[in-house]
């Protein structure tokens, strides 16, 4: 009688309370969201969303894009960029460090900096890859 009732005044017999709104893609579109990411690590989520509005006309947020991706098990990373030592970068960085070895009163004219940003305003403009954990 009470899911009578609810049909009569909702015109659904949908009993529980949604506590988000419904999903703006579909399982298809969250695929290609993936496929796009994992293709092109670099890309950021504005661009993504750009591409999935301009294929499916409706408005999809950077903000979705992003936790689409999170909830693929994505997750984003600093890019990590080194170059790997060759025998002769090794030989130098050896040479370096037998000519300082002997050194006691010089190491107190050297400066140590930590090269680490905080950014608490805006975005740091750091470039962050999507990667799988």
């Amino acid at each position: 009688m009470r899911i009578c009732d609810l049909w009569m005044q909702d015109g659904t017999a949908d009993r529980r309370n949604r506590l988000h709104p419904p999903q703006c893609t579909s399982s298809r579109e969250d695929k290609q969201i993936v496929h796009m990411t994992v293709t092109d690590r670099s890309v950021i989520s504005r661009t993504t969303a750009h591409h999935i509005e301009s294929v499916t006309h409706h408005t999809v947020s950077a903000r979705t894009i992003r936790c689409r991706l999170q909830q693929s098990g994505l997750s984003a990373r600093r890019p990590l960029f080194g170059l790997h030592l060759m025998q002769n970068h090794r030989r130098l960085c050896r040479q370096w460090c037998d000519e300082r070895r002997m050194w006691e009163a010089e190491w107190n004219e050297v400066v140590f900096t930590d090269e680490s940003r905080i950014c608490l305003q805006h975005h740091d403009g750091r470039i962050r890859v999507w990667r799988h954990q």
